[in-house]
Order: structure tokens, then C-alpha cells, then sequence
């Protein structure tokens, strides 16, 4: 019978024209434990690899140069019809083509199943389903190799059979009698039953003869689900079956079986269908396990002690030959003993369970997460160079934990003790890492838990101070530390301020000013910056009205957006609280239903906040994007590209979202007078967002000449320390309330 060994060691060959991609997978059937798994980035080499190694399992892309996965899986299907020549071959291959293809695009799915594929992998990857997906059609590919190669020998019985039964069938009854499963044998050209074992009736109470037709086998099942395996059942000629469905018994009870199928043929095709039915109903009611029950947790479903060591001594060896860095993360629950005291044993699985699932999703698909026993879970991460990627995992685990778990109706806050070591700079031998990374967790429980160390005191200083600060950044808002400073744009025309910029700065006690550039990664990387976004859209629209009350009038604000709070769709409802809250009035049908009376009588207009949005977060979820810019353009608020020409769009692309200004990058105005790229980027993003009726906004000007040059290229405003520094707000009201609102060059130095 087919083990957990030997679809361990089933050959797999990954087909993908992207290395990474490549290398993505074969981590992961690396550390799920496969041994024999070989890849290509050529698809014109797979027919030969495939005639030469007869792959288990082939991992198709379908979207490659040169050749695509279709065109491969017609190649395959020739070498497949070769091998049906002899009788052994036949045997094994079963008629199907052993391919998962791996796609993005829905539309290609039905497609590659009826060019022959056993199913697909949809990108991005999902761990846990790749490689269940991949477990399960193997083993059925192994079942069918046995199952098919034990019938020809049963199958020449049943075909020659005579009045003196020598023997062989009794064997035969006996075989098949005895198996726990459904066993039936169909004849594709009369359409009856050749046998159906005692199981059948067992189960169902009902019994099919060796002559029965399938309405007899349609009785037993669900009403519900007979349209669906009828036509299933259609498909018998074309290929094997491997389906679940119900079964409807006598008593009206409902057993869930699941069905597999194998054609059997012979020169002129498949003649016979073997198939197997497993009772499946306590499966189903408990809910999916994983495949490998010796390597995996029954409480969480993560890979055990066993499974990670093993994993950690292969991912060793190929860190030799690739030259990775390992890291390894220890991971220990506070306290949890005391919850398991308090609460019960009960909820304490059910809060590992939940545990388990945040860490999980901390992880990327190549990484590797285990419970080792207890409260303690490992962690496994493959990286080119460095140990940063530890600290930023421990960071996030961190994070995630502050939200509390909620245990039938009790709201739980947990903590965790973590501690790193890294290959090869801490050890070059698995178990001494491991219990260097197991020593510094028990290091960051001494320290006061809810923290995490570096095995190595140098790494250890660096964590140290990054974790300072990323408590110091937690209590920054509430300590009101954040300030925001201004920035004025300039009018080139007439030299006249049209506006300002906000930018955030931290005043950190006991370290001044701290730039943005050094903590705004932290706030992005804690998951803050939803927060603190949240705070600078409100401080800005605070702002206007104080200005307009100060009597500088109607001052427009823009405010730089995060990617990350942008593609969360929490802006929508920091613009519109915010602008609520502070009398700006959004102008928005959605809101009619708000207090209109307080909006009219305290009303500042909505385009006098503008929000600035980089190149990149605008282009990485195009189709989200513009969904979320047409709702905020609807609040009425101007909508600006910052730093324009460091990403990968066009302005042919960009006309698709509702722009009002691009602000072209400070790094190509800085040599545009010395520069002749620069210059004709410059020149001709300011043509062509003209030809898009979009404004342009030129950063970090800082000479005369450089106005100079944009003046004459049209450009619409400018910014940078030419005309003026960020500024806090006084110092902004004394320059609006200055004549016409002019500024000079380099004013800001005398204010």
C-alpha cells in the first residue's frame, strides 16, 4: 500500500520560466520533506526530462516564452501515448497526463483540464493548499500504479473464466472482500457492474449485482448530488475520477464518500473502470487534516519537532551550496501556564490553535513555522544575506499578538518570548543552532519577556535599540510628540504660495528631532502607520480651520499617504472623519445623512486637502487603486502622484486615475541643468501631464537656475529650499499673512 515514504520520495520536476518562482516552490516541498524534486526554467527541455526520468508529478507554468504550458502538455501527451505501447507502461500511466499547471488567470483553468492537466495551482501561492494539492495527487497517481498493476493480473482471471473456477477467483474474492473500501469493477462497452465487493452493501444496505446497470448505484446517491456524478460519470472513457459526494442511506442517513477512478485500456482503449469509495463522514464533520499525521501537530496542524529538525538538516545543506543565511526563531508564550491554570486546558489548545494561525500568517511561503511542544514554536527563514529579516518577523509577531484572542466569549492578551540564531555566523551544525536560538529565548524571558534576542551580543545591541525605539514610537502619539511642520509650494508665475506640504517630524525626547527617513520604515514595518496616518489627515484639516479662523484664509494642505494605509481602504474613512470633525465639508451624496447643518455653517471646502500618494503604491493594485481614488475624489480632495518617475508607469497609464498633480522626484531635478536625461524627463513629463489637464509640481528646487529651467518648461509650482524650509505652523501664518502671499528667495532663513 501506498505510505506517507513513499509519496515523500514520488519525483516531481517544477517547470516555471521565473527562477524565483522556482526556487519559491522547491523551498516549500523541501521543508514539507520531498526528496527527489528537480526543475527546469526551459519548458523546451520538459519532453525530454520527462521521457528520460518518467516524473510522478510535473509542476507546469503556463504562461512561459519560447513555449507554452500548452503547448508542453501536447508534447507530454505524445510521450505519454508512447509509453502506452507496452503493457507496463500502459499499466502506469493511467491515460492522464501527470501535470498540475500553475496559473494566475482563471480563464486558463477549465482549458488546461481539458487539455489534460490533474488540476491547478492559482498565484499567489497558498502554502497549506500547494501542498495538500500536490499530497493528494500523488497519492492517487501511486494508487493508480498499484491498484492498475494488481488488476492485470485479476483481469485476465475475470475475462477467462471457466466451469471448473481453478482457483484463482476464490483468491481474488477473498482480496477484495476483505478491503475496508468500496471495490468495483465497471465494463465501459456493456455498461454493467463485472463486480462490486461486500463493502457496498455493508455501508449502504443496498446491494448491486455483477449485472446491474448504474441506475442501481444511483439510488444511494443524494438526491442532490446525482446530476453532478452522472455527469462525472460521463467522463469515465476520457480519464480517472476523483471526486467527493453523498450518499443517502436506507435510514436516511447521509455518509460522505470520497471516489477515485482508473481507466483500464488496452489497444482500443479504456475498456474497464476500477474504482474505490472511502467513507469519509468523520473526516468531513472534523474538519481538513494534513497529509503526514507522523510529521504534523494534531492540535495546530503545523509541522512537529520531527519534521522541522529534518527540514532544518536539508535547508543546511543547501544553504552550503547556495551560500543562504539562516535564521531560526524560537517562539515561547508568556506566561501561558497561568492561562492554562485559569481557563482550562480547553481553551488553552484552542488558544495554540489561534496562535498558530497569527504566526502563520507572519511568515512568507518559503518560510517554515513548527510547533515543538508545549507553548514553544520554531521558525525557519531562508534569506540571501543578513540577519534583518529575523528581527523584522520577530517585530511582527510581536504586533500581531497585541490584538487579543478571543476564547468563547474571554478576550485574551498574550505575549511571546523570541530568540534568534543565525547560519553560519552562530553555528554550522543544526542542533547547536538550536540550542543557541532555544538560549536566547530564555535570555528574552529573563529580560522581561514580550521582547526577543539575538544569540550574538553584537546583533543583540542592534535589536536592542530597535526595539527601543519601536516601544518609543508606540507611546509617541500619546505622548503628543509627532508634530507636523509645512512646507510652501510656490507659484512660478508670480512667486506666490498656493499651498503647502505637511511633513511629519518626531521630537523624541532626549534626541531632538528625529527625520523621518529613521523612523517613518519602523511606523510601516510595526503596522503604526495607519495610526499615525490617521493622525497627520486629522492635524492637517485641524490646521486649515485654525488658519482660517486666524483670519490667513483658505490654506490647502497636502498630505503625504502611505501605500500601506492607502491599499488597507482605511483612508476613506480617515479623510472623511477627519474632514467632518475639523468643518471641511466633503460634498459627497454618500454623506448626505451627516449633519448638514454643521457642515454648512462650518464649511471648508474638501479640495483644500490634497493627499500625495507615491508612483509605486498607486501601480501595485491598479484595479483597487482607481476604485479607492474615485471615491475620494468624490469627498472633492485633490489627488497627487509624489515623487513621479521613480516607479514603473506611464503617464498613458496614469490618465486612468483621477489626478490632479504629479510631482516629479527631487532626484531628477538636482542635475537637471548638468544633466540631459534628466532635463528631457523633466521636460517631457511636464508636456505630457499638461496634454492630461494635470498640474506638475517640481520637489527639492534649491538653485536659480534650476528655476530657471522649469520656468521655462512650463512647469506649474515649485518646492524645495530655494524659497523655503518646513516651517512650523506660526511661521507659515506670518508668511500667508504677508502681502499677496509672495515669497522670496530663501525667505525662510530670516523668519
Amino acid at each position: 500500500m501506498t505510505t506517507s515514504s513513499d509519496i515523500l520520495n514520488a519525483s516531481i520536476l517544477i517547470v516555471d520560466d521565473r527562477r524565483v518562482n522556482v526556487e519559491l516552490i522547491r523551498a516549500m516541498l523541501s521543508a514539507a520533506g520531498y526528496t527527489s524534486v528537480t526543475s527546469t526554467v526551459d519548458p523546451l527541455e520538459v519532453c525530454d526530462l520527462h521521457r528520460a526520468n518518467r516524473y510522478d508529478l510535473i509542476l507546469l507554468d503556463l504562461m512561459m516564452p519560447k513555449m507554452d504550458g500548452f503547448q508542453v502538455m501536447e508534447g507530454l501527451r505524445l510521450i505519454e501515448s508512447e509509453m502506452e505501447q507496452d503493457a507496463e507502461s500502459r499499466l502506469e500511466s493511467g491515460g492522464c497526463l501527470p501535470v498540475l499547471v500553475i496559473t494566475a488567470q482563471p480563464e486558463q483553468k477549465e482549458r488546461a483540464l481539458r487539455a489534460g492537466a490533474k488540476g491547478f495551482i492559482t498565484k499567489p501561492f497558498d502554502r497549506l493548499k500547494v501542498l495538500t494539492h500536490i499530497h493528494d495527487v500523488l497519492e492517487i497517481k501511486l494508487l493508480q500504479k498499484e491498484l492498475q498493476q494488481f488488476i492485470s493480473g485479476l483481469d485476465a482471471t475475470l475475462s477467462e473464466r471457466t466451469a471448473s473456477q481453478n482457483g484463482t477467483e476464490e483468491l481474488f474474492d477473498q482480496l477484495a472482500g476483505n478491503l475496508p473500501q468500496i471495490f468495483w469493477i465497471w465494463d465501459i462497452h456493456d455498461k454493467t457492474f463485472r463486480y462490486v465487493n461486500p463493502a457496498w452493501e455493508k455501508m449502504t444496505g443496498r446491494r448491486i449485482a455483477r449485472s446491474d446497470t448504474p441506475e442501481k448505484f444511483l439510488e444511494a446517491v443524494h438526491p442532490e448530488d446525482r446530476q453532478r456524478v452522472i455527469h462525472e460519470a460521463a467522463a469515465l472513457p476520457h480519464g480517472g475520477v476523483d471526486h467527493d459526494y453523498r450518499l443517502l442511506l436506507p435510514d436516511n442517513t447521509i455518509r460522505w464518500v470520497h471516489s477515485r477512478t482508473f481507466p483500464i485500456k488496452d489497444s482500443n482503449g479504456v475498456y474497464r473502470v476500477v474504482g474505490m469509495m472511502e467513507d469519509i463522514t468523520l473526516r468531513r464533520e472534523a474538519g481538513p487534516r494534513p497529509p503526514q499525521l507522523a510529521h504534523y501537530d494534531a492540535l495546530t496542524n503545523l509541522p512537529n519537532r520531527i519534521l522541522f529538525d529534518e527540514s532544518l538538516q536539508k535547508i543546511i545543506k543547501q544553504a552550503e551550496i547556495n551560500h543562504r543565511i539562516i535564521s531560526l526563531l524560537f517562539i515561547g508564550i508568556d506566561n501561558f501556564k497561568n492561562i492554562n491554570d485559569t481557563l482550562g486546558h480547553a481553551l488553552g489548545d484552542e488558544l495554540l490553535r489561534q496562535f498558530s494561525h497569527r504566526l502563520s500568517e507572519c511568515l512568507r511561503i518559503t518560510d517554515m513555522v513548527a510547533r515543538l511542544g508545549g507553548d514553544e514554536f520554531g521558525c525557519i527563514l531562508v534569506t540571501p544575506d543578513g540577519s534583518g529579516d529575523a528581527g523584522m518577523v520577530a517585530s511582527k509577531i510581536r504586533e500581531v499578538l497585541r490584538q487579543p484572542f478571543t476564547l468563547q466569549g474571554h478576550e485574551i492578551t498574550v505575549t511571546a518570548s523570541i530568540g534568534i540564531s543565525i547560519y553560519p555566523s552562530d553555528s554550522v551544525d543544526a542542533d547547536t543552532l538550536v540550542k543557541n536560538g532555544d538560549a536566547a529565548m530564555y535570555r528574552s524571558k529573563s529580560a522581561g519577556r514580550d521582547t526577543y534576542r539575538f544569540f550574538t551580543a553584537e546583533m543583540n545591541v542592534r535589536a536592542i535599540e530597535k526595539l527601543e525605539k519601536e516601544n518609543a514610537l508606540r507611546e509617541a502619539l500619546d505622548r503628543n510628540e509627532f508634530v507636523l511642520h509645512y512646507q510652501p509650494k510656490v507659484e512660478l508665475s508670480m512667486g506666490r504660495i498656493t499651498g503647502v506640504e505637511a511633513l511629519i517630524r518626531w521630537k523624541r525626547p532626549g534626541y531632538g528631532f528625529v527625520a523621518p527617513a529613521e523612523f517613518i520604515p519602523d511606523l510601516e514595518q510595526t503596522g503604526l502607520i495607519n495610526r499615525v496616518g490617521a493622525w497627520v489627515i486629522d492635524s492637517a484639516c485641524r490646521q486649515i480651520a485654525e488658519w482660517r479662523r486666524a483670519g490667513a484664509g483658505e490654506i490647502p494642505v497636502s498630505v503625504n499617504v502611505s501605500g500601506r494605509q492607502f491599499l488597507q481602504s482605511t483612508l476613506n474613512e480617515d479623510v472623511i472623519r477627519a474632514t467632518q470633525e475639523n468643518d471641511v465639508h466633503p460634498e459627497l451624496l454618500e454623506f448626505e445623512l451627516q449633519t448638514e447643518r454643521a457642515l454648512r455653517e462650518n464649511s471648508i471646502d474638501s479640495d483644500l486637502l490634497e493627499l500625495e500618494l507615491t508612483e509605486s503604491s498607486l501601480m501595485m493594485h491598479a484595479r483597487k487603486t482607481t476604485g479607492i481614488l474615485k471615491r475620494l475624489k468624490i469627498l472633492g480632495v485633490q489627488i497627487s502622484i509624489d515623487d513621479f518617475g521613480t516607479g514603473y508607469s506611464s503617464l498613458a497609464y496614469v490618465k486612468r486615475f483621477p489626478i490632479d498633480v504629479l510631482k516629479i522626484d527631487r532626484s531628477f531635478i538636482m542635475e537637471i541643468t548638468t544633466n540631459s536625461a534628466d532635463a528631457a524627463i523633466t521636460t517631457a513629463i511636464i508636456d505630457m501631464a499638461h496634454s492630461l489637464n494635470v498640474r506638475v509640481v517640481a520637489e527639492g528646487v534649491e538653485t536659480v537656475e534650476q528655476l530657471d529651467f522649469l520656468r521655462e518648461r512650463g512647469c506649474d509650482e515649485i518646492q524645495g529650499y530655494y524659497f523655503a524650509r518646513p516651517l512650523p505652523p506660526d511661521k507659515i501664518f506670518e508668511l500667508l499673512s504677508g502681502s499677496n502671499r509672495l515669497l522670496k528667495p530663501a525667505q525662510s532663513i530670516n523668519v
